[in-house]
């Protein structure tokens, strides 16, 4: 399972005509976590690909029986304060 995820404001990979780089991860049986983000981010774009994700906003493990299932093949636009959590 992968997705990327990018800087949406206030520039899509620009900050000040300096790139912001993308962040692509892979997803294991593992949780993992978003790594920090820019100070300059206010929101990202999420994009799921090849399979369903869970995610959890509570700190709890995410699980097949434990989360919210972002659908493969679907995007999303989250604050920072939701992709922290």
């Amino acid at each position: 399972m992968s997705f990327n995820y990018s800087n949406l404001f206030p520039y899509p990979n620009i900050y000040r005509g300096t790139p912001v780089l993308a962040q692509r991860l892979t997803v294991s049986s593992s949780p993992l976590q978003l790594a920090a983000f820019a100070d300059t981010t206010n929101m990202i774009v999420l994009d799921v690909q090849d399979a369903d994700v869970m995610v959890t906003f509570d700190g709890s493990d995410p699980s097949s029986s434990n989360g919210h299932r972002l659908y493969s093949g679907s995007h999303f636009t989250w604050s920072r304060a939701t992709a922290t959590a």
